[in-house]
């Protein structure tokens, strides 16, 4: 949890929205693609051909399932 001061979360708030607005946007366009959907899961999302996978370190990495 985050104990900063309440502008500072905020604005933290604030560039997550739009970071999530971006995300949201991608996966827009690679359903478009019309080869498949992305679809989340717990701590994941699977698309056509990727996973975007939560990391052990709390990060995120994505890789090709078509290896």
């Amino acid at each position: 949890m985050y104990t900063g001061r309440p502008e500072d979360q905020r604005r933290k708030e604030q560039q997550a929205a739009a970071l999530a607005a971006e995300i949201a946007q991608l996966m827009t366009r690679i359903d478009a693609l019309g080869i498949g959907q992305c679809l989340p899961g717990a701590g994941r999302i699977a698309g056509p051909g990727f996973d975007i996978r939560r990391t052990p370190s709390q990060g995120w990495t994505a890789w090709s399932s078509r290896r």
